[in-house]
């Protein structure tokens, strides 16, 4: 909906509110709603109560607010979704099988990373919510992610990036895509108890968005190889997603 007299159109303050529940955070207040829109309370009120009459957003029981379910029902009915589904889900469990590490489906959200699917024990809660949401140039799945996106050149950064530091970071980004995965760094000089390593999925056109992501222990579980177990399981998504591609009632009329 178009902007009119400077006020933006109310399909797109809804999508305003609802953009409020992604990056970690399923559940606001009011006011946490009108400080991150910056929309009046009264206007969010109408607009939450107008969503929850269509399913888009429930209410829990500490007056608080929730996605609803019918969201969740209408994005996996997305064709390219449910396929990306379909064909990650069997893959991730297979490689939680034989790892009994935590595994995930990634992609990003902004500057940030966002976890769209997960496979882990009851003993790994703690490592998704020590992960969080970082910033993509702070963990080895947003490094994929940026050396196969269109804005590789780019740096998320609080600063412009001097010339030698914007040259080291192409060669950083080449060197992942080389390797076809992104690891956590190596050596005693790193503290993180956590290691992580990802890998790219690429879609039928090539493009990649989503990426496969494993953790483990330092000192334990070494980055490289669960960098290679996670371009395997990768390899293995993106194949499935070019012969179910294929496979489609559209590409068989044209076959």
């Amino acid at each position: 909906m178009s902007e009119i007299n400077g006020k933006r159109g109310v399909l797109a303050r809804a999508f305003d509110i609802l953009g409020c529940f992604t990056g970690g955070v399923p559940e606001r207040s009011v006011a946490d709603i009108c400080a991150v829109t910056d929309l009046p309370p009264a206007t969010v009120h109408r607009m939450l109560a107008t969503l929850s009459e269509h399913g888009a957003i429930e209410r829990t029981g500490r007056g608080r607010y929730r996605l609803g379910p019918r969201l969740w029902r209408l994005g996996h009915g997305v064709p390219d979704i449910r396929l990306l589904r379909d064909c990650a889900r069997p893959a991730l469990v297979d490689l939680h099988a034989s790892t009994r590490l935590p595994v995930a489906l990634a992609t990003r959200e902004g500057d940030r990373l966002h976890i769209i699917d997960k496979i882990a024990g009851r003993n790994t809660v703690r490592v998704w919510e020590q992960l969080g949401a970082p910033v993509l140039d702070e963990h080895p799945a947003g490094l994929v992610l940026l050396a196969w996106g269109g804005d590789s050149d780019r740096r998320p950064a609080s600063r412009p990036l001097r010339s030698e530091e914007q040259f080291a970071w192409r060669q950083k980004l080449a060197q992942v895509r080389q390797l076809g995965f992104a690891h956590s760094p190596t050596g005693t000089q790193h503290t993180s108890p956590l290691v992580w390593a990802a890998a790219p999925v690429f879609a039928e056109d090539q493009s990649v968005s989503t990426c496969v992501m494993i953790g483990g222990r330092r000192g334990q579980h070494p980055p490289v190889s669960l960098g290679r177990l996670a371009r395997t399981t990768a390899r293995d998504i993106s194949a499935g997603l070019r012969s179910g591609a294929d496979d489609t009632p559209l590409s068989r009329t044209h076959a």
